[in-house]
């Protein structure tokens, strides 16, 4: 590691060069009278006059008698303060905090490299399944937009739920990821993706016999079925498939064939599962759900104000819909709080979810900005049937309810994704109406219990420790369990 000290006195630079440098580091020592410096390596300008405009290429030592008489804006520029008169026991101690602090610096650089190399790699690879991520299918779709002949078949597993049910999350987990290798070894010449849950999809380039295509899936789902069916966990799940297919790179864009591939595996599942359609144009209309969603333009977008409620936000967000697109307002004060774990949970979504980095330059700057975004959102959005929640515990947002019901519009404010699959004011009703004996200051207790929980143990923990009557407070439990069919955990 080069270290370039410039330096605007000569008996100090006498001095420094007769330290030892650290391990690891070379110096290089010039006299500094103001002019060009260089940029390889890192660059420190010691200086006995604090500096009318500042190198952004350097790091400056201001060596000065009276450090009060500086500014805090002019603290904020400097990399340290070395007060006079300097010895040479001060100046070498100086000195080793000063490499010490460089290498510091570097190493948190390093790390921090590492971290986006290791997120975009993330972004890339599904951790479960070694697949593709949708992101990534995206990529790569871009860059065979130009590419005539392309097939998208599009695969759900049946009963996957169930399984997740009855036999818990790492049964469910061994079937994705079984059912992505042999998808791997069957498809060598596709590119497969996970697409979230339990949806998946290959696209194949090149010229294909449509009817080739679809007799190869077929046997695709018999041997998936073949060793479902040899396991305890799995025997219960089969495959659907939807095929679909262009022939020339201007006749369909490749969102409008992942579309029609989506149509295709729906009208596979209304016929009964298990089997695979290809598209056809009459399944637009036969397929009234989606076709009035995509027509209506109908969303659920949820806010969430990361700055406020960090990985808690994202309680239930395995129970989003293709229909929910979630947008995350973050700033570089919260990077430290994202984890692999949250990471995984979003490649493995179906909500389309996208990031904001806000600028957080004065107070409430993150705020204004999710509040601009949602102005956008209503504005773009007028005439659909959209749903709008802010994600957060801060009750600023509040006033941001009542624009969106002054133009008619449904805003929310709720503190994780869970709590937004029952509206607080629905929820607090069911309630009052399963809960006849329970005062209303235990009804919202209960409603908060409800609605920041993300399991239905830990909810039966939490009413238990605020009831205190065991008796009393597993009735209530068992009153209430109804109403948890979002949350994590057996009935």
């Amino acid at each position: 590691m080069n270290i370039n000290f410039y330096i605007n006195s000569k008996k100090l630079i006498s001095v420094l060069k007769a330290i030892p440098p650290a391990g690891g580091f070379t110096h290089e020592f010039y006299y500094y009278d103001g002019g060009e410096i260089k940029t390889d390596g890192t660059n420190i300008i010691i200086t006995n006059e604090f500096p009318e405009e500042i190198n952004t290429n350097a790091k400056y030592i201001l060596c000065i008698q009276d450090a009060n008489r500086l500014t805090q804006s002019q603290l904020d520029k400097l990399y340290d303060v070395w007060i006079l008169p300097m010895t040479k026991a001060r100046i070498e101690f100086h000195f080793r905090n000063l490499t010490r602090g460089i290498r510091r610096d570097r190493t948190s650089l390093h790390e921090h490299e590492e971290f986006q190399k290791r997120i975009i790699e993330m972004a890339h690879q599904d951790q479960l399944t070694g697949l593709a991520t949708r992101w990534y299918l995206q990529d790569y779709v871009k860059t065979n937009e130009n590419e005539e002949n392309l097939t998208c078949i599009y695969f759900d597993l049946d009963n996957f739920k169930t399984v997740n049910d009855t036999y818990g999350h790492q049964a469910g987990d061994r079937a994705l990821a079984a059912t992505a290798e042999m998808m791997q070894n069957e498809f060598t010449d596709g590119f497969c993706a996970r697409m979230g849950g339990d949806e998946f999809m290959i696209v194949l380039a090149g010229e294909r016999d449509i009817s080739d295509v679809e007799r190869k899936v077929n046997d695709f789902m018999k041997n998936l079925l073949n060793y479902y069916a040899t396991t305890r966990t799995m025997k219960k799940l089969s495959v659907s498939a939807g095929i679909s297919q262009r022939q020339s790179a201007h006749a369909k864009t490749i969102d409008r064939l992942i579309h029609e591939s989506d149509l295709a595996l729906y009208e596979a599942k209304k016929a009964g599962r298990a089997c695979c359609r290809v598209y056809d144009s009459s399944m637009e209309e036969a397929h009234d759900e989606i076709h009035e969603a995509i027509t209506s333009g109908f969303r659920n977008y949820y806010l969430v104000d990361y700055e406020n409620v960090k990985n808690h936000a994202f309680n239930g967000l395995e129970n989003m819909s293709g229909h929910d697109e979630i947008c995350i307002f973050y700033s570089d004060n919260a990077l430290g709080s994202f984890t692999v774990e949250l990471h995984n949970q979003m490649n493995a979504s179906k909500a389309k979810i996208i990031t904001r980095k806000a600028s957080v330059g004065t107070k409430n700057a993150l705020d204004f900005q999710l509040a601009a975004y949602l102005g956008e959102l209503i504005t773009q959005n007028k005439g659909t049937h959209s749903n709008y929640f802010i994600v957060s515990n801060d009750k600023g947002y509040e006033s941001l309810i009542s624009f969106g019901r002054e133009r008619n519009v449904n805003v929310e404010l709720i503190p994780n994704l869970a709590g937004s699959l029952i509206p607080p004011e629905e929820l607090r009703q069911k309630l009052t109406e399963v809960l006849s004996t329970c005062s209303e200051t235990e009804i919202n207790e209960i409603a908060k219990i409800i609605t920041n929980a993300s399991s239905k143990t830990e909810i039966n923990g939490e009413i238990g420790k605020f009831i205190r009557n065991s008796q009393r407070a597993g009735e209530i439990y068992r009153s209430v369990r109804s109403l948890l069919s979002n949350k994590k955990g057996h009935s």
